[in-house]
């Protein structure tokens, strides 16, 4: 999905750049390099992961079983349970 969405903003780039004669396609060419320049950014160093909300709630269940049953989480689960939330209360 991002990778298409990255696809799509390079088609514009080009299709843009082919018309720099008519100044508002040059503004839309170097906005349009702009947003890659930041996707890229956004991105850098981060792996993709798509989940549907029932296997998010499905595996906050699960990490909250485990952590009842132990003193702590492992830190990468925790900041798992974290991201999770975060991703979750932003879908909702």
């Amino acid at each position: 999905m991002l990778s298409d969405y990255r696809h799509w903003l390079e088609t514009e780039l080009k299709l843009l750049g082919n018309a720099t004669h008519n100044a508002y396609s040059f503004g839309q060419a170097a906005m349009a390099k702009r947003a890659i320049e930041r996707f890229d950014q956004e991105v850098e160093g981060r792996s993709t992961l798509v989940l549907v909300k029932s296997r998010i709630d499905a595996i906050l269940t699960a990490l909250e079983q485990l952590s009842e049953g132990q003193t702590s989480l492992d830190p990468a689960l925790e900041a798992l349970r974290t991201d999770l939330q975060a991703a979750r209360a932003h879908t909702a």
